[in-house]
């Protein structure tokens, strides 16, 4: 006999099946959702019959006026009842000292009775019909939801009458929604811990974070804090339930205040994003999480403090848990910001009590075993990377010295712990922890890579770059290890290319006829070539000293094209970059076809002279109906203006060479240095810079150079339009209106001739363009000037190309910044 509600009805016997028993099944999937899926009811369920669905469908009017309710089963003004918000503050104050439950046991859902099965399945027929009109729909809703009461448990856990729930949980109002987490708060951890149950908790928790607002805060907060005080007294079993750690994984992120639509980056974790996290350089250390909507800080810190003080008798297991591990990975993730909060959480993982919180050092040799403990396991491997990615900058320079310090190579070695040496180089702080470690790991780059750890090498790769230190070292010791003979470069990137088929047979090693290049040797590549110049000689050597068949196979595949496209934005000399797009002659156009390749056609074309150029467009126009129909197609061909070469060919190559013209002027007058340079530039570096520097106020100086720039430019303006978009693009700040301005400053204003200002009339009155102040003029509003005139003078020629005094202040402060990356800040 089983007691549901106010009645009391005879279960049937049924056999124990994998749907009707509380027990997780680690061999099944979480539900999905999806629409149009047949739901049939469990054994058991009445149907309703069809004559009697058919009257229901011709007196719907009628039934919707009074759907949700029924009369038999309901006293008007029943006090028991009430309304669904005064329930809830009883409910909320009697639960405020919840005691911690006793293990959740396997159970047996209990049986719905056949009304109320028959009551939920006229309901889900009217959801699955859109016969609920949305005036209506919340007002239904929250009527259903009232015959839940006392229900919960079986309702939630039904595999049928579950789904009618979702959608009742999520276009009801919010009294009715939080009054169905108030009712259901005793039994919440168990609904949270099923299959079917715990999709209704999460619609409920969405649902709820749609309502959040200025008026509903408070009643919201109230309601998260019960349901953490439930949640965090059974958290171990929470914690290790496949489903109910995706429930309170949910649950911290809606206190936290993440938005719905991330959510699902906290549910899973893709490899790929985690290692594009790693080998960027431009990511910053600080791992926040990304933008917060209006959280509940207070409440989230209760959950994680109480859930990590329930549990941490048990911590051990829930360490090596894989669905606790994701409970406690999100909790870090979203801890990140308050050190306090980190440091505390962190001291209970790794077995520590309270009291090692004040301490200085929360690492002694007891830590450091348990530390240990955890490279061996999957899950609480990937929980100390965690760990090591948030913990504050103390704390890691105390992990570094203390616990890694010494064994860096024999735990990069291990299947796991070298993920964990990958997440501590990722995290370095400063050029000290990045010297600590390559110190340690530089010389054993070779033997890394034969075991099979690449990974690890990358890291180091991209941290030395990132920091800016030991660059030069790892290079050397990074070509050393993929290359038997020092004096004979040729074969360094090759073999990275292709690092796994290399290693594993290096004596008889030859270029692959076919086959993917190797992920993680690509990525070094990537990095590599972002050092400067003075570092990467033997790789810059050995790219253009390969074969015209193996860079058109690099060229057409994905990882290989990224390492291409890098070796054209490195430090490398103009004819080393233009020797290896000429390698490509022939293939053009069916690498423009190619999705990943046609980034590469479009970067061979941006480093490529004129010749290259009307060589590329030729063979783009050969393909140019194919590729118009490519999804990639149409953009390349408008970058590229090959339409306007198949038109006009000799006006097409006048404006390429008029814009490669003026490009070098401007390298000329204003000097180039690498924007990937580092600090650590050698001695021949800064004799070069002052030799550019001079050179640059020779040319200010001429005045004879000036003027006859002047006169060509104004002649260049007059043949090609166009000219002055072009100029912008190469980093000229030119105003969108300069054309307009210049004309109708020709129509309006006059030129004084001692030189002074001119005026542009607005309206009828006399405005200066430029007011009189005691100020010096930017440089923004100089060329405005000089864009009004029709000739420029040499004077305004040595205006235009002579560096600011502030830029000059600047550029004497610390490193120069390349003109054209100044123009993009």
């Amino acid at each position: 006999m089983v007691c549901v509600g106010s009645k009391t009805i005879k279960r049937k016997e049924l056999k124990p099946s994998s749907s009707d028993t509380g027990d997780e099944e680690d061999t099944s999937k979480r539900r999905g959702r999806k629409k149009g899926k047949d739901k049939k009811p469990r054994e058991g369920h009445s149907r309703l019959p069809e004559g009697s669905s058919s009257k229901k469908r011709q007196n719907r009017k009628i039934k919707e006026k009074n759907l949700g309710k029924r009369p038999h089963d309901r006293v008007k003004n029943d006090p028991s009842e009430g309304s669904s918000k005064s329930g809830n503050g009883k409910n909320l104050k009697s639960s405020k000292n919840f005691e911690p439950s006793k293990p959740v046991q396997s159970i047996l859902r209990k049986r719905v009775d056949p009304e109320t099965a028959k009551y939920f399945s006229e309901i889900a027929n009217l959801f699955e019909s859109n016969a609920i009109d949305l005036e209506d729909r919340a007002t239904i809703c929250g009527n259903a939801l009232e015959e839940t009461r006392g229900k919960e448990l079986e309702l939630a856990t039904d595999i049928v009458i579950s789904r009618t729930l979702q959608n009742l949980l999520e276009g009801c109002e919010l009294d009715q929604l939080c009054g169905f987490l108030h009712n259901c708060a005793e039994v919440f951890a168990t609904i949270a811990m099923d299959k079917f149950g715990s999709h209704v908790i999460e619609t409920a928790l969405r649902s709820l974070a749609k309502h959040q607002d200025e008026q509903s805060y408070c009643y919201i907060e109230e309601t998260l804090h019960l349901m953490c005080q439930v949640v965090a007294a059974d958290a171990a079993n929470v914690m290790q339930s496949r489903y109910g750690s995706h429930v309170l994984r949910s649950l911290l992120c809606l206190c936290k205040g993440v938005p719905l639509d991330s959510l699902e980056e906290y549910h899973t974790t893709k490899p790929s994003a985690v290692l594009s996290e790693r080998l960027n350089p431009a990511k910053s250390v600080d791992k926040n999480p990304g933008r917060l909507e209006n959280g509940f800080i207070d409440t989230f810190k209760f959950l994680v403090r109480e859930t990590l003080n329930h549990a941490k008798d048990e911590i051990s297991a829930l360490r090596a848990d894989k669905y606790s591990s994701f409970v406690l990975q999100t909790a870090l993730k979203l801890s990140v910001g308050n050190d306090q909060e980190l440091i505390h959480a962190i001291s209970i993982l790794l077995g520590g009590h309270e009291e090692n919180v004040s301490q200085e050092k929360l690492i002694d040799s007891e830590r450091k075993q348990e530390i240990m403990v955890l490279l061996g396991d999957p899950a609480s491997s990937h929980l100390l990377e965690v760990i090591i990615e948030v913990a504050p900058e103390t704390l890691y320079a105390e992990l570094l010295t203390e616990v890694f310090k010494g064994s860096l190579f024999e735990i990069s070695s291990h299947p796991y712990g070298n993920f964990v040496v990958q997440a501590l180089i990722a995290s370095a702080r400063t050029s000290d922890h990045i010297n600590l470690i390559s110190e340690e790991l530089c010389p054993k780059l070779k033997e890394l890579l034969e075991l099979g750890k690449p990974g690890v090498v990358a890291s180091i790769l991209a941290a030395c770059q990132r920091l800016q230190v030991n660059g030069r070292e790892c290079c050397e010791a990074l070509a050393a290890a993929v290359n038997s003979d020092p004096e004979s470069p040729s074969h360094v990137v090759s073999h990275i290319l292709f690092l796994e088929s290399y290693f594993r047979d290096k004596a008889d090693w030859e270029w692959p006829p076919s086959g993917k290049m190797n992920v993680l040797g690509c990525l070094m590549l990537q990095t590599i070539f972002k050092y400067p110049n003075q570092y990467i000689r033997p790789y810059i050597a050995s790219i253009t000293s390969m074969d015209d068949a193996h860079i058109f196979q690099t060229a057409k595949d994905a990882g290989g094209s990224r390492v291409l496209e890098a070796f054209l934005s490195s430090a490398a000399s103009t004819k080393l970059k233009l020797k290896v797009i000429a390698k490509l002659r022939g293939h053009y156009g069916e690498l423009a076809l190619n999705p990943s390749s046609s980034f590469t056609i479009e970067k061979c074309f941006s480093a490529s002279n004129v010749s290259l150029k009307e060589t590329m467009a030729e063979e783009l126009v050969a393909v140019q109906a194919e590729l118009s129909k490519t999804k990639h197609g149409p953009y390349i061909l408008k970058k590229l203006d090959i339409d306007g070469f198949a038109r006009r060919p000799e006006q097409w190559k006048k404006s390429q060479s008029s814009k490669e013209a003026a490009y070098r002027e401007f390298q000329a007058t204003f000097g180039s240095k690498n924007e990937h340079g580092s600090n650590e530039q050698p001695p021949e570096s800064s004799q070069k810079s002052s030799n550019r520097r001079k050179r640059k106020e020779k040319a200010s100086d001429d005045t004879d150079h000036g003027d006859n720039l002047a006169n060509g430019m104004s002649s260049l303006h007059s043949e090609f339009p166009g000219l002055a978009i072009s100029m912008a693009k190469l980093g000229f700040p030119m105003d969108k209106q300069s054309t307009k301005k210049r004309k109708f400053a020709k129509e309006t204003a006059g030129e004084e001739a001692d030189g002074k200002k001119k005026f542009i009339r607005s309206g009828g009155s006399n405005t200066s363009f430029l007011r009189e102040s005691g100020k010096r003029k930017s440089s923004g509003t100089e060329l405005a000037d000089l864009a009004c005139k029709s000739t420029l003078t040499s004077t305004d020629v040595r205006k235009l190309f002579k560096p600011s005094t502030k830029n000059e202040n600047y550029q004497s402060q610390g490193a120069r910044v390349p003109f054209l990356k100044k123009q993009k800040r």
